[in-house]
C-alpha cells in the first residue's frame, strides 16, 4: 500500500529524478525517489552516470553516421579480434 508524503528535497535530487525518468530508469518522480531510497543515492548516481555516458556515445556515433545493423555485433567484434 502506498502513502503520500510531502517532503522538501535538494534541487539536485529532483534533477536526478528527472534524469532517471528521461533515461527510462524510473516511471515517475515518485518511482525515482523510491529507487533512490531503496538502492541508495551512490548506487543510483553510478547507474545514471553510466547510462548518460552510453547515450552520449550513441549520439557521437550517430554524428559520425556509424551504422550497426541488428545481429551483426558479434561479427564486428570477431573481425576486430582477428586483426
Amino acid at each position: 500500500m502506498s502513502v503520500t508524503v510531502s517532503i522538501k528535497v535538494r534541487k539536485e535530487l529532483v534533477e536526478l529524478a528527472d534524469k532517471m525518468i528521461k533515461l527510462g530508469l524510473a516511471k515517475s518522480k515518485s518511482h525515482a525517489f523510491n529507487i533512490m531510497i531503496e538502492r541508495g543515492l551512490k548506487e543510483v548516481l553510478k547507474e545514471v552516470e553510466f547510462w548518460e555516458s552510453m547515450y552520449r556515445d550513441v549520439e557521437e556515433l550517430k554524428k559520425q553516421k556509424f551504422v550497426l545493423r541488428h545481429g551483426n555485433l558479434n561479427k564486428l567484434l570477431e573481425e576486430d579480434r582477428s586483426r
